[in-house]
């Protein structure tokens, strides 16, 4: 028996093929919210939003990530990263649990536990093992980032665990480890937004703003665009909306442009400028562009054998109507 079972959580672990497996993992996770919707409901991931998730939840319509490089090879080093941990800890004792824990007071609260660790003082623990890229490493230099903060405070909060470590591999050769004891307020915070989430978003049908909902995946659920366009009676508020606001930043980016190059020639060859505002500096970097007109000419085809397409949101385009 895992440590809290049956006081704090129930353990739900499925059988059958391992398309089978996932399928019943994936409508269990519909079924509640889990440590990766928490950062995305309270408006902290980088990657979701309460739309998005509000979708997955009462329609089924998610984005599937598990092609992507960066989630295939985070499963490759997932057990790489543990026995790393647990080469590292010989006094603890790490099992491996790779089940799904629901909460009994809150059936809604679920956690997807991959490990859990035994500290000799503190007892058992959670064990969240986690891969970044190099692209990634500034968010770790403070500690865990708070989107994933967010996520260990849910699993606390459902198993009931004094700790949790979080082992994190960067760019597949910086491994790093935290240590995040259990936070009441942080709990209280987190479950506060979990529950109001299912319930008047999941269950009560509060559809969150759709407009949160981030480019990349709206680009990914309207892929192609027929040659019609959606014929309006009026012009639509939104419309007007978003025209006063291209006006706007119009106006801002050319006053921004102004005095920006004002305050580079007052900095000249300094670094910045300190004053009682606080501290502004000039970022001067350098960098290489591919050359791509002449690898074409010395290389031809070879790039369209390592081209894939994807989709781009280009952005909006208005031509004023001709009266």
């Amino acid at each position: 028996m895992i440590s809290g079972e049956g006081e704090y959580f129930d353990l739900i672990r499925f059988d059958g093929t391992e398309e089978e497996i996932h399928d019943s993992w994936l409508c269990l996770r519909r079924q509640g919210i889990g440590g990766s919707d928490v950062a995305a409901i309270m408006g902290l991931s980088p990657w979701s939003s309460p739309y998005r998730v509000w979708l997955d939840k009462t329609t089924g319509v998610s984005e599937d990530i598990s092609g992507k490089s960066a989630v295939m090879w985070g499963n490759i080093l997932e057990p790489v990263v543990g026995e790393h941990y647990k080469q590292n800890h010989p006094e603890r004792t790490i099992r491996r649990v790779n089940a799904i824990a629901r909460s009994i007071e809150r059936p809604w609260a679920q956690a997807s536990l991959d490990y859990e660790v035994k500290d000799p003082e503190l007892g058992w623990g959670v064990l969240e093992i986690k891969t970044a890229g190099l692209r990634s490493a500034d968010k770790w230099e403070s500690g865990v980032p708070l989107f994933y903060q967010t996520q260990v405070a849910h699993y606390l909060s459902v198993t009931g665990r004094p700790f949790a470590d979080v082992a994190v591999l960067i760019g597949g050769q910086d491994y790093r480890e935290y240590r995040i004891m259990r936070d009441e307020e942080d709990i209280k915070a987190v479950n506060a937004a979990v529950d109001n989430f299912w319930n008047k978003a999941v269950k009560g049908g509060e559809e969150p703003d759709p407009a949160a909902v981030d480019n990349s995946y709206i680009i990914n659920a309207h892929p192609r665009a027929t040659e019609d366009f959606l014929e309006l009676g009026q012009t639509p508020d939104v419309l007007a909306e978003y025209l006063a606001a291209c006006d706007a930043c119009k106006v801002a980016d050319e006053n921004k442009k102004r005095l920006s190059s004002e305050l580079k020639l007052k900095m000249g060859d300094h670094r910045g400028i300190v004053s009682p505002a606080g501290k502004i500096a000039w970022i001067r970097t350098s960098s290489t562009r591919f050359d791509s007109k002449r690898f074409d000419a010395d290389h031809p085809g070879l790039r369209a054998m390592y081209s894939t397409e994807y989709m781009r949101d280009g952005g909006l385009r208005f031509s004023p109507a001709k009266n």
